[in-house]
């Protein structure tokens, strides 16, 4: 009966390591995936990187940093809509195949940023055209629609 368990537990000890090391190498490929492809992808940042690519927040006016229009996702790991948001936001990145940058923060651990530019629910995108202010959406919409009002405000 002894032997019986022993061989059991170390079967079953022997099969989560292998899964375990199946995980952990699956999740470092999608990583190392990820850190290649950075071009149409959602690029998660701080509020002081929000300032070194987008716009100054804390400034009188808007004055856009970079070659592109921007699309910033306000975000928190506790929302349900903004974890619904998050895939369409990768779809949508990839549709405009590097024409426009996205980002995304987190405003939890970035409260100054969100209240400067007064990002009250979340999930809100910012829609940041080359001229102009930012357009801000608010709530869960359906990709087309995005795509729709990010079309109609960078161009």
């Amino acid at each position: 009966m002894k032997l019986i368990l022993t061989l059991t537990m170390t079967l079953a000890m022997t099969l989560a390591t292998g899964i375990a090391a199946q995980n952990e190498q699956t999740v470092n490929t999608v990583t190392t995936t990820a850190d290649r492809d950075t071009t149409y992808t959602v690029h998660e940042i701080n509020q002081k990187q929000f300032k070194q690519l987008i716009a100054d927040w804390n400034a009188s006016t808007w004055s856009m940093r970079g070659p592109r229009p921007v699309v910033v996702d306000f975000n928190a790991s506790w929302c349900l809509p903004c974890k619904k948001l998050a895939p369409i936001l990768q779809r949508i990145a990839q549709h405009y195949a590097g024409a426009v940058d996205f980002y995304s923060i987190d405003v939890e651990t970035n409260p100054d940023v969100a209240n400067a530019l007064k990002v009250r629910n979340i999930p809100t995108l910012l829609i940041c055209p080359i001229k102009g202010d930012p357009q801000p959406v608010v709530g869960l919409y359906p990709e087309q629609e995005l795509i729709r009002r990010i079309d109609q405000a960078v161009n």
